[in-house]
């Protein structure tokens, strides 16, 4: 889904709007707030051993940030909803474009946006999934593209 929204922007002309909001982002690396009010990161970026059984590989394409049960998920920058999409055993995502660069926000079990819609910084664009069978974990998957090219979320957002 991601190479397709690429493809997409590829083959349109790009707009001075999305160029200005491409390097609006770019300055923006190291300070954009979380995509929740609170939270702990735990699930990192990349390819790494799984906590438990140390042969396995985990190959995660953004973060996975642990958060309260009810908290909603939220825009770290100004954009429109590209997408909005069920994912097989993954509950909903939202994808928002940012110029050149996407962010994805996934694990949610409602939405508040829709295809389209343009969102501001820190606008809410649902709540996140608890799981009532693990004790109500909720954990919302966040990734950060620059087009294709998949970057670690954890070097954009504040610390």
């Amino acid at each position: 889904i991601i190479e397709e929204e690429a493809r997409k922007l590829q083959s349109q002309n790009r707009s001075e709007e999305d160029q200005i909001l491409s390097e609006n982002f770019e300055k923006n690396k190291g300070r954009f707030p979380w995509p929740v009010k609170s939270g702990i990161i735990t699930d990192k970026f990349g390819e790494h051993a799984h906590p438990v059984m140390k042969t396995i590989l985990i190959r995660n394409s953004g973060i996975d940030i642990s958060t309260q049960s009810g908290e909603k998920a939220r825009s770290i920058f100004n954009g429109s909803v590209s997408k909005v999409f069920a994912i097989p055993g993954g509950n909903i995502a939202v994808i928002v474009r940012h110029g050149e660069y996407i962010t994805v926000y996934s694990n949610l079990k409602e939405v508040f946006v829709k295809q389209g819609d343009r969102v501001d910084t820190l606008q809410e664009i649902g709540t996140i999934f608890s799981d009532k069978h693990e004790d109500n974990k909720t954990i919302l998957k966040f990734q950060l593209w620059k087009e294709s090219q998949k970057l670690n979320p954890e070097k954009w957002i504040k610390k």
